[in-house]
C-alpha cells in the first residue's frame, strides 16, 4: 500500500501539485515514524523526484547554470543552518515548524497563481 501511495503522490509531484508536501502528510498522519524521520525520506522522495525532472530539462536545454550555482550555494547554506536548528529543537516543535512552512508555501503558492489567473 505504501509504494502506491508514494507512487500516486510522485505522480501528483511531477504535476506541479507539490508531492513532498502530500507525502510527508500521509508519512505523518498514517505511518509511525517520528517527525525526523519523515523529513529525511521527504529528502529522498525530493531528490529522485526532482532527479527526473533534471533530466528533462537537461535534454530540452532548459537549464540556467547561474540560476543553478546560486540555488546550489543558498541551498547549502540553509541546510547547515536548518540542520543545525533541527538537532537543537524537540520533536514537537520541529513538527509545528514544518507545518507552518507548509502552509505559508501552500498559501503563497494559491495567493501567486490566483494573482496570474487576473492577469
Amino acid at each position: 500500500m505504501f509504494f502506491f501511495i508514494a507512487m500516486i503522490i510522485a505522480a501528483l509531484s511531477g504535476m506541479g501539485v507539490g508531492g513532498g508536501g502530500l507525502f510527508a502528510l500521509y508519512l505523518k498522519y498514517f505511518s509511525d515514524y517520528s517527525q525526523i524521520d519523515i523529513q529525511a525520506i521527504n529528502l529522498l522522495f525530493f531528490l529522485f523526484a526532482s532527479g527526473s525532472a533534471l533530466l528533462v530539462h537537461l535534454l530540452r536545454r532548459r537549464i540556467y547554470f547561474g540560476a543553478v550555482a546560486l540555488m546550489i550555494a543558498f541551498g547549502a547554506l540553509g541546510s547547515l543552518l536548518g540542520s543545525s536548528l533541527a538537532v537543537r529543537l524537540q520533536g514537537e516543535a520541529l513538527s509545528k515548524l514544518f507545518g507552518g512552512m507548509m502552509i505559508a508555501a501552500g498559501s503563497y503558492s494559491f495567493i501567486r497563481s490566483t494573482k496570474k489567473k487576473r492577469s
